[in-house]
């Protein structure tokens, strides 16, 4: 009997009813990871779209779409990949919480090294570039 592979996530998602908030975006530009997450739903979207755009500002997670999504290329998530061929090889040391680790599709794919990447990733750059 074999057992199913689990649902895995993406730690780029837009922000929608469901999705879950894992990160809030520091002031050094780098991704501070939630300890608890929060699912989110109609309500909050609303008002984090009242202050910008939420994308710019926090991380969501929620299922990997795998071929719907955009970043899909046929083998992985080309998000990771873009991410880590720009960055020097991670240091040693503790990897930072995260509270969707046993999920992450980033991690099932690139283990440590995107853990390393992950606190670097922006999912909306455009309106960052615009502020």
């Amino acid at each position: 009997m074999t057992q199913a592979q689990p649902e895995l996530t993406c730690p780029s998602a837009r922000c929608e009813p469901g999705a879950t908030l894992i990160g809030i975006l520091r002031a050094d530009g780098q991704i501070a990871n939630l300890r608890t997450p929060l699912q989110i739903d109609a309500d909050f979207v609303a008002q984090a779209h009242r202050q910008g755009n939420p994308e710019a500002r926090m991380r969501f997670a929620a299922p990997c779409q795998k071929a719907s999504c955009e970043q899909w290329t046929g083998q992985g998530c080309g998000v990771v990949k873009k991410v880590l061929a720009h960055l020097a090889p991670e240091p040693g040391g503790a990897l930072q919480p995260c509270v969707i680790r046993d999920s992450c599709r980033w991690y099932a794919e690139r283990r440590r090294p995107a853990c390393h990447a992950c606190r670097f990733v922006v999912t909306d750059q455009a309106a960052l570039a615009a502020e």
